[in-house]
């Protein structure tokens, strides 16, 4: 059975809820109908089944008048739906006439489309959906057994030619779901309405009973008679109820974890806004430099910025490098490239020093950024590949200027 079982049940379920106070639960049992005689339909006998199958169905006081005519291919038979009238007009093909089983399958498909029409009921949007509830509607008012003998007809033919005896093997499907899907649902039925297995499994074909048996085997646990005692029922609310807290407990320790995770993630995103305020004041220390008129304080000033924005540079870099071991678990987990992402062409960002939000391209890995509230002049990496920042270090360079100076100023202090 391709189908899942709980869309059948949906569908039962469906059809308790809507007619199951006005539906007698009782099954029809398979009864003579010679829908032909020499190769011709038998008009009267199909007429008398569709009645029979009719009033078994609570609408004996609608006339159904049914004649044979061609059809299109892979359809047996069709039905005329309106409002206002008494008489419903049923068509079934000719080529299924040879098929008494197909004939009462199809007349049972037809009367349940008209039930399913008087009372106003409708599954999805398609037209398939609504003949899958059509024939779970068939075997729900009763007609389960005429639907399981007739869904899957075969005929065998007996060929002689030139001293060769050949055999040909047709077979006819009525109906829009499965043998297998009709043992479920017609199953399923006769469970909910307590019917005796003696009762379910006569007069049912070989294949029928096959279908059942194999149904019974695959989805046993949709078939217990001990699910109507409350006892049982209430049995079955614990398990689920264990269930639910099995899982809940899995989630409160992933939760647990996530707290955990984000706190930490609060104070390395604190370490990083704090290496932006040190080069923050950095930059406005530069660009004070040109400021003092006279010559002799802008020497100074110049040696004052160098030797200040180094410093806060190497304090900037210290809070970066200080937790290694965090970053390398972040980059494990950070997600990476997909086609969702690259399709946005833009990516939101936030100023470090006053978490003004920013729109920036997507794509760029060394992106000089302006804040349009404090004016911070800060760069952004808004790449979703696999690149690697380089390593924050100061050039070696400045950084043996750095110690000259400092050492030239030891000098000068200990001669004074």
């Amino acid at each position: 059975m391709t189908e899942k079982p709980l869309a059948f049940l949906s569908l039962v379920k469906l059809l308790e809820e809507a007619v199951g106070h006005e539906t007698k639960y009782a099954l029809l049992e398979p009864f003579p109908c010679e829908s032909a005689n020499g190769g011709r339909p038998s008009i009267i006998l199909i007429q008398n089944a569709g009645k029979i199958i009719a009033e078994h169905s609570g609408l004996a006081d609608l006339t159904f008048v049914v004649a044979v005519r061609k059809q299109d291919a892979k359809t047996a038979g069709h039905i005329e739906l309106r409002y206002g009238s008494s008489e419903v007009f049923v068509e079934i093909s000719p080529d299924i006439c040879e098929h008494p089983d197909a004939v009462l399958a199809t007349l049972s498909h037809e009367v349940a489309h008209k039930f399913l029409h008087v009372h106003g009921l409708r599954n999805g949007i398609t037209p398939l959906e609504q003949e899958f509830l059509t024939d779970v509607t068939a075997v729900y008012l009763g007609m389960g057994k005429l639907m399981l003998n007739g869904c899957k007809c075969q005929h065998v033919y007996s060929n002689s030619s030139f001293g060769r005896n050949t055999k040909t093997t047709n077979t006819l499907t009525t109906g829009y779901i499965s043998l297998e899907c009709f043992a479920f649902v017609y199953r399923l039925i006769c469970e909910m309405r307590r019917i005796p297995r003696g009762q379910y499994l006569t007069n049912l074909s070989d294949s029928a009973r096959q279908a059942i048996s194999d149904c019974e085997r695959r989805y046993r646990e949709y078939f217990r008679s001990d699910f109507h005692d409350s006892a049982t029922v209430d049995e079955l609310a614990a398990e689920l109820h264990q269930s639910v807290s099995d899982i809940q407990r899995r989630s409160a320790q992933r939760q647990m974890l996530l707290r955990k995770a984000g706190d930490q993630l609060q104070i390395m995103s604190a370490t990083v806004r704090a290496s932006h305020a040190s080069l923050f004041k950095a930059q406005t220390k530069i660009l004070s430099l040109n400021q003092p008129h006279n010559p002799h304080l802008r020497y100074l000033g110049y040696i004052e910025t160098r030797e200040s924005v180094y410093e806060l540079v190497s304090s900037s870099s210290r809070r970066l490098e200080s937790d290694r071991a965090g970053w390398k678990e972040v980059e494990s987990l950070a997600p990476k490239s997909t086609a969702t992402s690259d399709a946005n062409p833009s990516v939101i960002v936030e100023c470090p020093i006053d978490q003004t939000k920013l729109r920036v391209p997507r794509g760029k890995s060394q992106m000089l950024v302006t804040c349009s509230s404090c004016k911070y002049k800060f760069i952004v990496n808004s790449c979703d590949g696999d690149e690697k920042n380089p390593p924050i270090h100061l050039n070696p360079i400045k950084r043996g200027m750095i110690w000259r100076l400092r050492k030239l100023f030891a000098r000068f202090s200990l001669s004074k």
